[in-house]
């Protein structure tokens, strides 16, 4: 049987792009505010309050004393070189602007502040692109279509953020559209230009793992498109384009490659390490149609252990409507069966089959990829991508349905849950920095230490096993809060610090730069000088300031007596 393409949608004028954008930039700030409102500061949750809102809050500060935002005074033991860690890769004109926040009163809306520019620019790439394409393939789609499509796709990685909590993956998906527009584009000016521009805001602001699974994804878009067209034009000012931006950072990724090779994450990561956060096929499918609508349906489901794989990996508005625009009777064209098949291989590299992690452990550079968040970046953009030039045909009606069924399972369980999707919420910490108790607390605890004094933090492990999601993080100065209690912590907070500028030669037991107490003598024979800051108990909650030699101080007095009392 033939199948005859059906008709698209009759002509209609078509809005201008700068029309476009105005409405659509206005309804995404207005969801924005929204969000904000249901919970202030949406995105200071796990990595980004322990890690990043410290870390850009030390980088304000240095600039707006004239001082270099490439060293930090506090982590690591003291003047470290940030420059040649990877963690701290984020060298973005808009995160250097946004951190002079830290010398205001708004300096805990910094990441809120940096994540809804990136949103912002994430909305305009999508309706920049669907623009481009509805004139020249041409599509015969709504204005209405377009932006439900561009808010799905830059609302999708709200969850991810907040859920794996790193503010680089909005930088990195934001480059997505606009790389995708360049390499649509028929001349080489064009196209070198908005791949150079993309590629440089994704590499000085993204995660650099994403910015690699990145290449490897538009690499074979670019070469498909090429295909399709029977024209080097796209691959060509993909890799010029690219090439281009490369040569541009070289200096600052020199330094980075280098102290890279120095760290404990060069060695890469066991097997285990690798696949143990590959999302089964059926879990993955769960998330992709119910997001966090799983809560609903199971409210004793195990939030913590599972939220990445519920939420974080592939909710989106749009996920229903793939139904009708697969089981459409229209021929299928080429960019179509291109953005399917990438939206595919995305999907299959989030699964992770064992195999593909046994490859990943002897690769360089890919041995040391762990979670496979990088790769959900590309599968929601070549998803939505692919809804946006895939007709539905007949199924038109079932689409609409099906658009705003997708919405509703996304978005009315994200204001019925109490709290946002996390790893760890750390409403502790939130509050305390949020409304002052962190300030008062080191402001008493600070004068107990000399300026030349160095911390080592130490957590007893069958605290942190037994309730890690209530642990005090701010009140030890542990991660990077360091930074702004104004001590200098022995470690910091990164998994690629190159152990050759560590200020003692003993690896912290926690990733977020703690010891076990059991490691204190041995830290007392490297630095006899030391001070220990050590969580006794939870319930109640006790902290202790001690040195070698000198006598115990009971730190609990300075804490604020709310935040003293059992949760």
């Amino acid at each position: 049987m033939v199948i005859v393409p059906e008709s698209r949608e009759e002509n209609q004028p078509q809005t201008s792009l700068l029309v476009l954008l105005r409405n659509n930039l206005l309804i995404s700030a207005l969801i924005f505010a929204v969000l904000e409102f249901w919970r202030p500061y949406f995105f200071l949750t796990d990595d980004n309050l322990d890690s990043g809102l410290p870390f850009f809050m030390e980088m304000g500060n240095h600039l707006l004393h004239g001082q270099s935002p490439f060293v930090s005074d506090h982590l690591f033991g003291g003047n470290y070189d940030s420059l040649r860690d990877p963690t701290f890769f984020v060298w973005h004109p808009l995160y250097l602007v946004v951190s002079l926040l830290a010398g205001t009163p708004f300096h805990c809306a910094i990441m809120d502040v940096d994540a809804f520019v990136f949103l912002m620019i994430t909305t305009a790439g999508f309706v920049t692109l669907a623009s481009h394409l509805r004139r020249e393939i041409p599509l015969q789609i709504r204005d209405g279509w377009i932006m439900f499509l561009a808010l799905s796709f830059t609302y999708s990685m709200i969850v991810l953020v907040t859920g794996a909590s790193w503010l680089n993956f909005l930088a990195s998906n934001s480059a997505l559209p606009w790389l995708a527009l360049g390499i649509l584009q028929k001349t080489w000016r064009r196209g070198i230009v908005l791949v150079a521009l993309a590629s440089l805001s994704q590499v000085l602001g993204g995660h650099l793992l994403a910015t690699v699974s990145s290449s490897i994804f538009l690499t074979l878009f670019a070469t498909g498109v090429s295909l399709n067209r029977k024209s080097i034009v796209p691959l060509g000012s993909w890799l010029a384009g690219y090439a281009v931006a490369l040569i541009v950072v070289l200096p600052l990724l020199i330094p980075i490659l280098e102290g890279f090779s120095h760290s404990m994450r060069a060695q890469g990561t066991t097997l285990d390490d690798v696949q143990s956060y590959a999302i089964p096929a059926s879990q993955f499918a769960t998330s992709l149609f119910l997001g966090m609508g799983v809560w609903l349906v199971n409210p004793h489901y195990d939030v913590h252990a599972h939220t990445t794989y519920t939420v974080a990996m592939g909710a989106c508005a749009a996920s229903w409507c793939l139904v009708p625009a697969a089981l459409s009777r229209v021929k299928w064209s080429g960019l179509e069966i291109l953005t399917f098949g990438l939206m595919l291989l995305g999907v299959f590299f989030v699964c992770r089959p064992v195999w593909v992690s046994e490859i990943m452990v002897h690769l360089p550079l890919f041995r040391s990829m762990r979670w496979p968040f990088r790769e959900l970046l590309q599968l929601q953009f070549f998803l939505h991508l692919f809804l946006l030039i895939r007709s539905p045909g007949s199924l038109k009606k079932i689409q609409k349905y099906a658009a705003l069924g997708g919405a509703c399972v996304l978005i009315i369980p994200l204001f019925l849950y109490p709290l946002p999707p996390t790893f760890n919420s750390m409403d502790w910490d939130r509050e305390l920095i949020t409304k002052g108790g962190f300030n008062q607390y080191w402001d008493q605890v600070r004068p107990l230490l000399r300026p030349d004094d160095r911390v080592a933090v130490l957590i007893p492990p069958d605290l942190y096993e037994q309730e890690r999601f209530e642990m005090p993080f701010s009140l030890l100065g542990t991660s990077n809060y360091a930074t702004m209690a104004g001590i200098v912590n022995l470690w910091g907070y990164s998994s690629t610090a190159p152990l050759d500028q560590v200020d003692i030669k003993i690896y912290a037991y926690y990733p977020f730069g703690a010891y076990r107490p059991d490691q204190k003598a041995y830290l007392l024979t490297q630095r006899p000088d030391l001070k220990f800051i050590t969580l006794e108990s939870l319930h109640p909650l006790k902290i202790t300031l001690s040195s070698g030699a000198g006598p115990t101080i009971d730190l609990t007095p300075y804490i604020p007596r709310r935040m003293n009392a059992p949760r």
